[in-house]
């Protein structure tokens, strides 16, 4: 039987899918590994992490493969903007810098005041941002200069695993674009943001579409990962990108909500188009002549990872733990008791710092988890209002992720936004589009369309419950007002945490 092998090398984990050239799911494993945090506003990562992710993920589905199968291809779906630099040996000169991280926060605001304030965005189609490998590279040069200089490439997550896997360098458009080096129209590396970075072309990877064929696994990679040296390495994509693929948002007008340590929202676009205001960030598709706006909500899933590794049930683990978690929420109302929350990394500002409202002695671990839940699906309507703005207007929301496998948090989707829910038969919908680009790199699929419309199942339609509507609406109101409130006071305890930190306590 002939397979094809989809790799998701995330945040917190790497997920492999295997799957025959029918899309029929063979096997899936997922492999996790933490974040570093040594400073205020550092999120680091262990490179050797990412890898180990990718060779124990590979090594678990390999175990349902029989004598007889052959896996034709892999590629990669890989989080975006985490900088790796590595040396003449591409070995890494220190750990990733993660998408996540904010220690570049003073050259973001020199760059704000500075003749590039427009530039960078309409080049790159990604809005200044202190967390993306652009200013991340200028921090190294100003504040680590020994780090910098020993730096002879410049990798991210999906060319430093190509690497890996191959002993090629290459890169995508959609994970370029979020680097801010990369000029989205053009197609090529921008000079004038090599510029402002310090760095030299001949220190990036080339650029190949999403879907080309790399090359064969290099022996070495044959031999950690057990896969056959015949394995052909696809280029991947960044993985809001695979994950569109892999959950039918494909055309004009199409819109997916992916709910991972990020939420994000992206719709497709027929045309580049930049956003005036400088609200969505724009990348080219997977699929040839087309384009995905996304507006991200940082990383507000985290919220509800931290309240289940610190505060549920230690005894309670792998898949147990989110049916304990489904079945305590559900044990709260619409309003989680009187109980908001406001999620840290959210759309609107809040930062780094969260807040739950209203706590008392009475409420449950369910409400309080319910309120999790609600607070960062009312900073997705929050959000949706300005995406809606912009020009992206969603009739449904695909849903995919780690939210879309709970049937309340679903609901409250549906229910909060007031906009029908999607559910693709699909759950690990960036594994499936990579597995897509891995069969149309090796020939198995001649159109991307035609491969996800051939290979999707059934989809699950969630329709707002229209009482439901009119409580969250009230909800909401009340929710705004509150932030308005306590928005200052959120800011202010943030510049007192970094205020600790500077002073060394």
């Amino acid at each position: 039987m002939d397979l094809l092998l989809g790799l998701d090398v995330g945040t917190t984990a790497t997920k492999a899918l295997l799957m025959d050239i029918n899309g029929k799911s063979i096997a899936s494993a997922s492999y996790g590994y933490g974040l570093i945090t040594p400073h205020e506003n550092w999120v680091e990562q262990n490179p050797d992490d990412l890898w180990n992710g990718v060779v124990l993920a590979i090594r678990n589905v390999l175990e349902y493969v029989n004598s007889g199968d052959k896996i034709l291809a892999l590629s990669l779906s890989t989080q975006g903007g985490t900088l790796i630099p590595v040396d003449a040996d591409y070995k890494p000169v220190c750990n990733a810098i993660s998408w996540m991280d904010h220690r570049a926060y003073k050259q973001a605001e020199q760059i704000r005041q500075s003749i590039y304030k427009d530039k960078i965005y309409e080049i790159s189609g990604w809005d200044i941002y202190d967390g993306l490998p652009l200013l991340c590279i200028v921090w190294l040069k100003e504040n680590d200069p020994k780090v910098f200089e020993s730096a002879r490439y410049f990798l991210f997550v999906n060319d430093f695993i190509i690497h890996k896997l191959t002993g090629y360098l290459c890169m995508d458009p959609s994970n370029a674009g979020i680097t801010q080096l990369y000029n989205i129209a053009s197609g090529q590396w921008d000079e004038d943001m090599l510029n402002i970075a310090g760095i030299k072309i001949n220190q990036l990877s080339s650029m190949q579409n999403s879907g080309y064929p790399i090359g064969k696994l290099t022996h070495q990679a044959s031999e950690e990962t057990g896969l056959s040296e015949s394995v052909l390495v696809v280029n991947g994509a960044h993985d809001q990108y695979c994950a569109a693929l892999g959950s039918g948002v494909l055309d004009k007008g199409d819109v997916m909500l992916s709910c991972g340590t990020a939420w994000v929202i992206l719709g497709v676009m027929d045309q580049l188009k930049h956003d005036p205001l400088k609200r969505l960030s724009i990348s080219p598709h997977v699929i040839p002549k087309r384009w995905g706006a996304l507006k991200s909500m940082g990383a507000v899933g985290s919220c509800m990872e931290w309240f289940l590794d610190n505060l549920w049930d230690k005894k309670v683990g792998g898949s147990e733990l989110y049916d304990d978690l489904n079945r305590s929420v559900e044990k709260s109302s619409i309003g989680s008791n009187g109980l908001l929350f406001f999620p840290s990394s959210g759309g609107y500002g809040h930062g780094k710092r969260g807040a739950f409202i209203g706590l008392s002695i009475c409420h449950s671990k369910g409400d309080m988890a319910r309120s999790i839940m609600e607070g960062i699906v009312y900073d997705l309507r929050w959000t949706l209002e300005d995406v809606h703005e912009a020009g992206i207007k969603s009739e449904v929301l695909r849903m995919v992720g780690g939210a879309a496998s709970s049937p309340t948090w679903t609901q409250i989707v549906a229910d909060v936004t007031k906009i029908p829910v999607v559910l693709p038969s699909v759950t690990q919908s960036a594994s499936f589009g990579a597995g897509i680009l891995a069969g149309f790199g090796c020939g198995v699929f001649s159109d991307l369309k035609e491969a996800y419309k051939a290979l999707s199942g059934s989809e699950k339609l969630l329709e707002p419950d229209m009482d439901n509507v009119e409580k969250y609406s009230e909800l909401f109101n009340i929710y705004k007002d509150t932030f308005k409130q306590v928005s200052d006071s959120l800011l202010r305890l943030s510049d007192f945490g970094n205020a600790e930190n500077a002073d060394g306590h």
